[in-house]
């Protein structure tokens, strides 16, 4: 009489190779999130500079990109501005990014702190990530916080008349 179906040999065979082509198959996958994550903060990083850009332009269309405090209309809000680009307070370049980002609030879609030293040694700088990044963050340091995931954009303010602003996207932590 033949038996119709899997010997016990054969299932364990089967679970072995399907036990190998996971260990091999899933260190592939879990590397797409790390790409996905990634990615998006380039295109934060992105949305940063041509949002510095846009404040640049249009402080230099009033004739005021030498003004080290200026406040640009932006429909019904303002930007603030220091020597054409946006300031890391609140109302600077919070308000000239299209994004869903919000100052230490995890609720958001991104989240946002800054470090405001004020002096050309000690620039002002900007930090944003992915609220999601930092999971169930409960602390009020978000600065530390932030650059500890290694998954995050530093603006760096202008503090002086005829600098540049400076943008870096960190992703080894993504």
């Amino acid at each position: 009489m033949r038996s119709k179906g899997f010997t016990l040999i054969e299932l364990v065979v089967v679970i072995v190779i399907l036990g190998i082509l996971s260990a091999v198959a899933a260190p592939k996958f879990l590397n797409y999130s790390h790409d996905a994550r990634a990615a998006s903060i380039q295109g934060i990083k992105a949305a940063v500079d041509g949002a510095a850009q846009l404040a640049y332009s249009k402080a230099a269309v009033d004739g005021e990109e030498s003004n080290p405090s200026y406040h640009i209309e932006l429909g019904s809000e303002t930007g603030h501005v220091a020597f054409g680009y946006p300031t890391v307070e609140r109302g600077g370049l919070e308000n000239f990014l299209n994004a869903d980002a919000e100052y230490h609030d995890l609720d958001a879609e991104w989240v946002w702190a800054a470090h405001n030293h004020g002096t050309v040694a000690e620039p002002d700088y900007w930090l944003v990530t992915q609220s999601a990044i930092l999971g169930d963050f409960t602390g009020t340091d978000f600065n530390t916080a932030i650059e500890q995931t290694q998954c995050y954009v530093k603006y760096t303010a202008v503090m002086e008349e005829g600098g540049v602003f400076q943008s870096e996207a960190f992703t080894t932590g993504c």
